[in-house]
């Protein structure tokens, strides 16, 4: 037979290819630490008066003991002990850029307002990297430089908080490779204490990124902590409520802003900004944010092989 209709030969009428009609997202570590109980959101510096919060702490409460006077003796004053650590707010940002044409064409969702949408996840792993990148910086340390994590390390970090009166809930963000090595030694322990993996309702309520939790303390794993020992290491860590803290920034509004978008619960602002020569549509997302460690002895640094 001759003149029979095959898709190999209809060229310009069939496309190369056909998009599904869902996006798919690249593999990136989306777990967020945002809203985890052990760091402390000390508020939003709006209208405030400054870049800079001061964190007041002092001594009281049991801080300072009393102690045995004698009859007719008089006591004599204790000074107050009191810190002041502070915390600063600065922009944390990021810009896309998307055609009128990329906008008409789209087939996925990928548009203009999927980009602004993007703006909130983004902010959330700005913020879990600028806590992972202080983990490192407790002035207490369990682990070995060049060793893979094992049980000891942990249970070293947690003794360390104890033994100091470290007040919970304790939290330990590990690095990916921290958290397998920690659990391939695990696999030899025996005993009552056992890993708590996270379940879909533990994960439901704490997100994504939480690994479970061992002896009370939950896991918090990221990819986003950083190396130490010019990258022979990763340097995660273990702190009770107190030791993290962080402040933000909001606007409520913006003058001269063509398009403004406030998505609720974050103190994300998304903004629009139009090139009608060029048929572009720029997708800004701005959020002011400072993180800091609040009270150094509250943590421990577990420094292990990366």
């Amino acid at each position: 037979m001759a003149n029979e209709i095959y898709y190999s030969g209809l060229g310009d009428l069939r496309l190369a290819a056909v998009l599904h009609q869902e996006i798919a997202l690249l593999l990136a570590d989306r777990g967020s630490l945002r809203g985890q109980p052990a760091i402390v959101n000390y508020g939003d510096l709006s209208g405030r008066g400054s870049t800079v919060l001061e964190v007041p702490q002092a001594g009281l409460d049991g801080y300072d003991r009393m102690a045995a006077v004698a009859e007719n003796a008089s006591t004599s004053n204790t000074a107050l002990t009191d810190a002041s650590p502070s915390i600063t707010i600065a922009r944390q940002a990021l810009q896309y850029q998307i055609s009128d044409l990329a906008n008409i064409t789209d087939s996925v969702g990928l548009d203009t307002d999927r980009l602004a949408a993007s703006m909130v996840g983004s902010y959330d792993m700005r913020f879990t990297e600028m806590i992972c990148q202080i983990t490192d910086d407790f002035t207490a340390t369990a682990g070995s430089s060049g060793v893979d994590m094992v049980v000891a390390d942990w249970y070293d970090a947690q003794f360390a908080l104890t033994q100091s009166s470290v007040t919970g809930p304790y939290l330990a963000i590990l690095h990916p490779v921290q958290l397998t090595d920690f659990q391939s030694s695990l696999r030899a322990e025996a005993g009552a204490v056992q890993y708590v993996p996270a379940t879909a309702e533990m994960l439901a309520i704490k997100g994504p990124g939480f690994a479970g939790s061992f002896n009370g303390v939950d896991i918090f794993a990221s990819s986003h902590v950083p190396t130490a020992n010019a990258g022979a290491d990763r340097a995660g860590g273990m702190f009770g409520a107190g030791a993290v803290g962080y402040a933000t920034g909001s606007l409520t509004a913006v003058r001269g802003a063509g398009g403004l978008v406030l998505p609720a619960g974050t103190p994300v602002v998304v903004e629009f900004e139009r090139d009608a020569a060029g048929a572009m549509t720029t997708v800004v997302g701005n959020g002011f944010l400072g993180v800091a460690i609040v009270e150094d002895g509250r943590g421990v640094s577990i420094i292990t092989d990366a």
